[in-house]
């Protein structure tokens, strides 16, 4: 599959399985993940001030997109990747704020 079908398709789920949880928008990259293996990359967005999902609904999300992939004929693996706006970005400059 493409990353746009792929992409369509967590759209679609994560859309749904995500209701109610300020859940944005998803983002499709395919590339090998570290053991080298053919893999999808998947950053879910969130709007501002989302707050944190709860892990029984991202766990839900994440094995309903399994379920429509692999329906689609997809089987690279998907890993999400959530990314809250409100969240400072990983690394600083100001070693001070990062302790």
């Amino acid at each position: 599959m493409t990353e746009f079908e792929v992409q369509t398709i967590a759209q679609r789920v994560l859309g749904a399985s995500l209701h109610g949880t300020s859940f944005d928008a998803a983002h499709v990259e395919a590339r090998p993940n570290s053991a080298g293996e053919d893999a999808l990359f998947i950053t879910v967005r969130f709007k501002p001030g989302a707050g944190v999902t709860g892990g029984g609904v991202t766990g839900e999300a994440m094995v309903a997109l399994g379920h429509a992939l692999e329906a689609a004929g997809e089987h690279r693996f998907p890993y999400l990747i959530y990314a809250f706006p409100d969240d400072p970005p990983p690394y600083s400059d100001d070693v001070q704020a990062a302790e």
